[in-house]
């Protein structure tokens, strides 16, 4: 997970790549309490909306080298030919990867990251989730990492939304739905 996302893409691991997510929160808690306190202000790139996040084998490099791969074997890789295919087709296109996930190429600024990469919606391996949900479950397994218990437990899970994001507390934690089922996702 080490190996950087290659230029030109651009793909927000923080929202949406799980297998980042979850060595990530590993990093912070293999640096302990302040590794932990450090998170909630790396996630303020989640932003409050819903999302697409990929649960698929593949790294964040390899999804952008394999995106890159099929857009220079079809000559869409430098700005102006990926500019002009993508404005033919409303401005994104969706394209599938060998484990058939699929993933949205929209246009980012010219001479920057521009090949900016999404999971597809309701594609094969990935999950729609709410910002806050991601954030609860992060904090979450980290802190149960932390403190060596469980992270579905409602106390842990409450304790981690009060106590790193400033949460309200919430009533239950079921494993297979919501909030538990990603932190199922992300305790893997």
């Amino acid at each position: 997970m080490d190996q950087p996302v290659p230029h030109p893409v651009l793909l927000n691991t923080w929202k949406h790549h799980a297998g980042w997510v979850r060595y990530r929160i590993a990093r912070a808690v293999a640096a302990g309490p302040d590794g932990v306190t450090a998170l909630p202000a790396e996630m303020l790139v989640v932003g409050t909306r819903l999302m697409d996040l990929y649960t698929g084998a593949f790294t964040p490099a390899a999804v952008a080298d394999l995106v890159l791969d099929r857009l220079g074997g079809v000559g869409r890789f430098d700005y102006p030919a990926l500019a002009a295919w993508l404005d033919l087709r409303g401005g994104y296109a969706v394209l599938d990867l060998p484990d058939v996930s699929r993933w949205a190429v929209r246009l980012g600024p010219e001479g920057g990251r521009y090949v900016h990469l999404h999971p597809g919606r309701w594609s094969p391996h990935t999950v729609r989730v709410q910002a806050n949900t991601l954030k609860s479950a992060v904090m979450a397994v980290a802190h149960a990492r932390l403190t060596g218990r469980d992270p579905l437990d409602p106390a842990v899970v409450n304790a981690a939304r009060r106590q790193y994001l400033g949460m309200l507390p919430v009533r239950e934690v079921a494993a297979g739905a919501g909030l538990g089922a990603v932190v199922r996702l992300l305790a893997g």
